[in-house]
């Protein structure tokens, strides 16, 4: 008789993980409902009443900005996070459930929110609880995935590189914000509508670059300074640089928090908005040398339909750091110390022009690789970034000129769709190969 083989597995091997799968299709989801969509309404909505300061889209706008924080890039960055730091064997259960809380922490608050800001000025002792129960969920989900990573990791035992400087920044912004946003809700609803309004005047705008200029962006350059050399063909980056671009951003970042502060301060009396404007500077500065040390307008080794997409955020990400620089001159020309067109033509130029764009292109070789699908037969997408391109570049454009024609109001209402088509395309290439690799696993 045969004595059976017994295969001993060390609990301490590192485990095959799919976990990026449920979180990039949760992205997508957001997107395309509370995110990507909802903005696009909303803009059409502000767009056809020729005002940025429209109140009756203001909680859409919101609840948009929420979403598309901790749905559309928080969820891609939560599920590319833990593919990349897989647990050992011993502890892939508890990877696994810690991983399902966060995503459900997570959708759940995206969820109660989007419901919360336009109901709270309905029935303020219902639906403020609820507000600050959905900031609390989500604060709770961000702790638990940096916990989730220091538990649970399968350690290699090879020390931390030096881009960890940034994924450390980006973890401490995302703290921050998340532990901040229960009080932003609850103090951008006050009884009183005067001084929620004058909170949120204060208070918003430092958020806001906290949340999109903190936690965002030090993220993709903590990946993007190691991926685009291990895996897009890129040349190696240098340290010197990375670290004198990290400081340059996070100074910038600083000097404009507070520097928007001491304006509000002075009644943005001419000259007091000298060190708010300075930090654009110091980023837009800070933005040039951190993408020349990604070394992608190099030469590279492969060719991936993704280049196309990274190369084009970064280069919204030099437009969005050129328009912080040309804000004084801008307000000087319109004879205003503040405009919401131009904020805003900064911000989207970051948010859909850098992040969403980093996302889709790297989201597809993502996917790509975890699903043995090679290059040649990988979709090109050239649809998916002519649009996402042409929709941000009208947007940008549009929004500037609205500062000094209202005509400029009516072609930008379509912009938001004409992105979320762009959007929609993707989403379905890249969500077709995950399903049916999920279909395949189960049968």
């Amino acid at each position: 008789m045969r004595t059976p083989i017994t295969l001993a597995i060390n609990p301490n091997t590192r485990a095959n993980v799919a976990i990026y799968r449920p979180f990039f299709l949760s992205g997508m989801l957001a997107a395309l409902t509370a995110g990507c969509l909802l903005g696009a309404v909303a803009l059409f909505g502000i767009a056809m009443r020729g005002n940025y300061a429209a109140s009756v889209w203001t909680p859409y706008v919101l609840a948009h900005a929420n979403s598309q924080l901790y749905g559309w890039v928080g969820f891609f960055i939560v599920g590319f996070a833990l593919q990349q730091h897989p647990p050992s064997i011993g502890r892939s259960e508890l990877f696994h459930r810690l991983a399902a809380w966060i995503l459900v922490l997570l959708a759940v608050g995206i969820g109660l929110r989007f419901a919360a800001e336009p109901l709270v000025a309905v029935d303020r002792t219902v639906w403020l609880p609820v507000g600050v129960l959905s900031s609390v969920l989500q604060a709770l989900g961000v702790a638990l995935f940096i916990a989730t990573i220091g538990i649970t990791r399968h350690k290699s035992g090879e020390g931390l590189t030096w881009q960890t400087v940034f994924v450390f920044a980006s973890l401490g912004w995302w703290m921050l914000v998340a532990l901040a946003e229960p009080f932003y809700f609850a103090l951008s609803h006050q009884v009183d509508p005067t001084a929620s309004i004058a909170f949120v005047a204060r208070w918003f705008p430092p958020y806001r670059e906290a949340q999109f200029l903190g936690f965002v962006p030090m993220m993709i350059f903590g990946v993007a300074l190691v991926k685009m050399n291990s895996c897009f063909g890129a040349a190696k980056p240098s340290r010197i640089m990375g670290l004198i671009g990290f400081a340059l951003w996070n100074g910038g970042l600083l000097c404009r928090m507070v520097g928007w502060l001491r304006y509000m301060d002075s009644d943005m009396a001419p000259g007091a908005g000298n060190i708010y404007f300075l930090g654009g500077a110091l980023i837009a500065l800070g933005a040039m040398v951190l993408v020349a040390n990604t070394r992608m307008f190099e030469a590279l080794e492969t060719r991936l339909p993704s280049h196309k997409f990274i190369r084009a955020a970064m280069i919204w990400l030099i437009v969005s750091g050129f328009l912080m620089v040309m804000e004084p001159l801008h307000l000087r020309l319109i004879g205003q110390p503040f405009s919401h067109a131009f904020i805003g033509a900064i911000r989207h130029a970051l948010t859909v022009g850098f992040i969403s764009q980093m996302i889709v292109g790297v989201s597809m070789h993502v996917v790509t690789r975890m699903n043995d699908i090679t290059e040649n037969a990988a979709p090109s997408l050239w649809i998916v970034f002519v649009l996402l391109n042409l929709g941000n570049a009208l947007r940008v454009v549009l929004e500037v000129a609205s500062d000094y024609t209202p005509h400029a109001f009516a072609p930008m209402s379509i912009t938001g769709f004409i992105e979320l088509t762009a959007i929609a395309i993707w989403a379905w290439c890249v969500a077709r190969p995950m399903l049916r690799s999920r279909r395949l696993s189960h049968a």
